[in-house]
């Protein structure tokens, strides 16, 4: 018997050995990959739960279903002020229903924009502008999770994302993004996921019940290509000569401001962007004006604003003060 138990115990460890040899050595840069490409696939159902650490912070709790591009619906249960919220984009459109205003948003999708960013994300990672780097394993909503670290190859002091990736579906189980002077800037993870087959179109559309006004929003930056702004409004819209290595023009929105009009120019390498917006002087509130005539204002973290001849010009994005300072000393 005892014989017997050394041959089967012999048997383990090189069966063990072979199969340990025989699989694919994981890796940062495999892990992203995979972890992009799920996000055009995977169906699932997950409760969520998501802080935005402003001040004051927020905290929320979703049910959410996903369906790759093609549908995500969430439904707020938590905070009391959010909930009965639901928020359902099927892909070419965003309906938003606040049942305590009684009002249905219908904005651009959502999804049709993460598609874009999840595009941009793969082309940054094969040019070399995104580094990652596996630092470990760890557990979330019960499942196995490579916890990879990600962020542009030429920011030495930029933003960084943390993702926790299930190790058999891909899927980005936690996310947690850090701003610039290492504070965390948001956290989302599941509690609980169930990864399914398919989810009817039908979770994915919304109708305004009796009662309830529908508003339709205007589209966010990255709707329009530059020379379309250009002819939608009087003033020279200016570009940066200079961006951080990986960062590429996203698309262009005119609104509506006051008396006038703003742009808003949007620049992404995948991972990070940011916005640069733009309006004559006299469409902002003289007070923040006369501050802009003594010089750069920051009036909030990762806000910067100044002016460039008779323009006021604004930066929103988790970049360091490095790179701001040369985006707005290159605008033209």
């Amino acid at each position: 018997m005892r014989t017997a138990s050394k041959i089967i115990g012999a048997v383990l460890l090189v069966s063990a050995c072979i199969a340990s040899a025989a699989a694919d050595p994981i890796d940062a840069d495999t892990v992203l990959r995979k972890m992009l490409d799920s996000e055009s696939s995977v169906s699932f159902t997950a409760r969520q739960i998501t802080t935005i650490s402003r001040k004051p912070s927020l905290t929320s709790e979703q049910i959410v279903y996903r369906s790759g591009f093609r549908g995500m619906r969430i439904e707020y249960v938590e905070p009391a002020l959010m909930r009965g919220e639901i928020m359902a984009d099927d892909g070419r459109q965003l309906a938003h229903f606040i049942p305590k205003a009684k009002v249905l948003k219908i904005r651009p999708s959502r999804l049709a924009h993460l598609r874009l960013r999840t595009e941009q994300a793969v082309e940054a990672s094969r040019e070399g502008h995104l580094t990652a780097e596996l630092v470990g394993r760890d557990k979330i909503a019960g499942r196995a999770a490579y916890l990879i670290v990600v962020k542009p190859k030429s920011h030495r002091h930029g933003p960084t994302r943390k993702f926790w990736v299930d190790t058999e579906k891909w899927i980005k189980l936690k996310t947690e993004d850090i701003a610039p002077d290492g504070s965390v800037a948001s956290t989302s993870y599941y509690t609980e996921i169930d990864f399914v087959n398919s989810i009817s179109d039908e979770k994915f559309r919304f109708d305004a019940p009796p009662g309830v006004r529908v508003e339709r929003e205007a589209g966010p930056p990255g709707a329009l290509p530059l020379d379309k702004a250009r002819e939608m409004v009087k003033f020279r819209i200016l570009e940066p000569a200079h961006l951080p290595p990986g960062f590429k023009f996203v698309g262009a929105s005119v609104m509506p401001f006051r008396e006038g009009k703003f742009v808003a120019l949007r620049y992404s390498d995948g991972v990070t962007s940011f916005s640069l917006f733009q309006t004559p002087g006299r469409t902002l509130h003289p007070k923040f004006l006369h501050r802009l005539h003594e010089g750069p204002v920051r009036p909030g973290k990762g806000i910067y604003s100044w002016r460039r001849g008779e323009l006021n010009l604004t930066l929103v994005g988790p970049l360091s003060s490095e790179e701001i300072r040369k985006i707005a000393a290159s605008m033209k």
